[in-house]
């Protein structure tokens, strides 16, 4: 049996599991077991697609781990691990880009207070129940500091987000309790580094990458590496 902890690794909006498949494999590759979670959706997988239900799915998928876990999160799966990141076998959580609210806040109400965002409101649409961002948009907004096919890959992948999850206001903050750090994208034109910087201050552990929205597609060795480093330093 591994003595090292399980990594679960959450994707944001649009996502997929498929987003961390880089940075899972070179975890795995140094010891560490993960789990990329995919979260229920449209296109996506099967099960309720609103934030209350994303929270209840990555509980589930918590509670089948044995051992410790380490949570990763990026961008919108941060208000996940701020609402229910507490299971008793996590020892630590890494916010990669992520949205570290304060009860009564929402990943709109964060990223929409201040200017510079290029996945804002004004740049997604509203299908329905669903939340749309065109393959362009996403290019400049996620991956602009990927290579052209990685970008156009992931582009391609995107799949509608149901619109509450954007707005679904958070009741609970596990990083007061959980040893928590935040991987602050400087070059991040879908959350400004002013607003994560902002968000890193909250948990008072925080480094920086000369990254775009995506480090898990644009730099996954950097990033695999502060993940090691910030689960060593909470796991001995």
């Amino acid at each position: 049996m591994s003595t090292f902890p399980t990594i679960v690794l959450v994707h944001g909006m649009w996502h997929g599991g498929w987003a961390w498949e880089r940075v899972a494999t070179r975890l795995e590759d140094a010891g560490y077991p993960c789990v990329r979670v995919t979260l229920p959706g449209k296109e996506r997988a099967p099960g309720d697609p609103t934030f209350r239900g994303h929270c209840d799915h990555l509980v589930e998928v918590l509670a089948r781990i044995p051992g410790d876990v380490v949570l990763a999160g990026h961008s919108y799966s941060g208000a996940l691990l701020t609402e229910v990141g507490d299971a008793p076998q996590v020892r630590a959580m890494i916010y990669v880009s992520a949205f570290c609210l304060e009860p009564g806040e929402s990943v709109a109400s964060v990223n929409d207070a201040e200017a510079g965002s290029q996945a804002g409101k004004d740049d997604i649409r509203q299908v329905g129940d669903y939340l749309v961002i065109d393959p362009e948009t996403a290019r400049h907004a996620f991956y602009h500091d990927c290579t052209p096919a990685d970008a156009t890959s992931a582009s391609g992948r995107l799949t509608p987000e149901h619109a509450g999850a954007r707005v679904a206001v958070i009741s609970r903050a596990a990083w007061r309790t959980v040893a928590s750090h935040f991987v602050v994208c400087t070059l991040d034109r879908a959350c400004t580094p002013e607003v994560q910087r902002m968000m890193a201050a909250r948990v008072g552990s925080s480094s920086e990458l000369e990254s775009g929205h995506s480090p898990m597609l644009s730099m996954p060795d950097a990033l695999v590496q502060t993940i090691i480093k910030f689960t060593k330093e909470h796991m001995s």
